[in-house]
């Protein structure tokens, strides 16, 4: 594991490696975790197998403010994000690519295929979640929104981790919508798998995403008995098994 600073100036543990063999596939999978996660889990781990197996390419990192950078997580955004995965599009891999987004990465995955059109050559989204900014604001309370005016953040106490909205990630999701058009610009096969016990990703969104995007290549696996974190065995079958519709 290395870590790398990033051109807005967050610095963040990533893992890059290249096939071994002579017979390399042509493209990178490039993995892009969820909002308060990190790049680490089993999810990411299976991938890796598959990409090791394969002989695939693969970068994993952390998003700017998340893993060990977590203490800087309030001064990062949207807009913050989205920087951070183009310039590792258009810096540090060469070739096609593969994106696999979880949640929030579905929606940073889905920004970067419409703003890299000709280096996307497909996109995994893992129960993605665009525009959850404002699915955020529609549920939060008079107290919340209070809250929010008051002190530009929202707080969320768990038992292992407080989890905080900030005012600019709000508004930088805001800047940063992808279904509030009747069409959106990406071209690429997409393959959407989306747990329908999901609750902090209604399954629903998964159809829009489908109905909207350009291509017609679109495959959408919805997941009966799985929720949001897409970890059981059989959600990690059918990530391996959309992964293999790109060899």
């Amino acid at each position: 594991m290395l870590s790398r600073t990033y051109d807005t100036e967050f610095t963040t543990n990533f893992e890059y490696f290249m096939p071994k063999s002579d017979n390399k596939q042509k493209f990178t999978i490039l993995y892009t975790h969820g909002f308060c996660s990190d790049p680490w889990g089993k999810k990411p781990e299976e991938v890796k197998k598959w990409c090791l197996k394969h002989d695939i390419a693969m970068y994993r990192y952390e998003l700017a403010g998340h893993g060990s950078d977590a203490a800087r997580f309030e001064e990062t955004d949207i807009n913050i994000w989205k920087a951070q995965i183009l310039e590792i599009i258009d810096k540090y891999i060469e070739g096609d690519i593969v994106l696999v987004g979880s949640s929030l990465g579905g929606w940073l995955s889905m920004i970067a295929a419409i703003n890299r059109p000709d280096r996307i050559k497909g996109l995994v989204g893992l129960a993605a979640a665009p525009d959850f900014t404002i699915d955020h604001m529609k549920y939060a309370t008079p107290a919340q929104i209070e809250e929010m005016e008051k002190f530009g953040k929202i707080s969320y106490p768990g038992q292992n981790i407080t989890f905080t909205v900030t005012k600019r990630l709000i508004d930088s999701g805001n800047e940063n919508l992808v279904l509030d058009k009747e069409s959106i610009d990406i071209f690429c096969p997409i393959v959407l798998i989306q747990g329908m016990q999901d609750t902090s990703v209604d399954w629903h969104k998964a159809v829009k995403i489908a109905e909207r995007v350009k291509t017609n290549d679109v495959i959408v696996k919805l997941l009966k008995n799985t929720g949001h974190r897409l970890n059981d065995d059989f959600a990690i079958n059918e990530i391996l098994s959309a992964l293999d519709t790109f060899l």
